[in-house]
């Protein structure tokens, strides 16, 4: 998909499914929260995006991916690392 592109996005990534229900239901949380529309600092596609960097880092944690997308609404800079 081209939109997938950046540098810090594995351009052939592929994941389980157990993987692709986290990174949906991480995506799914942060755009349902009252955080996301206060401030608009990042587009939905910015979330996904960060949320795909994140797990092609070797994150899988809900909590983790979850908590990385809301410091980046907040403007914080967030490396790609994984526990």
């Amino acid at each position: 998909m081209w939109l997938l592109t950046r540098p810090d996005i594995a351009p052939r990534m592929s994941y389980d499914s157990t993987t692709i229900a986290v990174l949906r239901r991480a995506l799914d949380d942060v755009l349902l929260d009252a955080r996301f529309y206060r401030n608009p600092s990042a587009s939905a596609l910015e979330i996904a995006e960060h949320l795909l960097a994140q797990a092609a880092a070797g994150e899988r944690d809900l909590e983790r991916l979850k908590s990385s997308a809301f410091s980046k609404l907040r403007g914080e800079r967030v490396q790609d690392q994984a526990a």
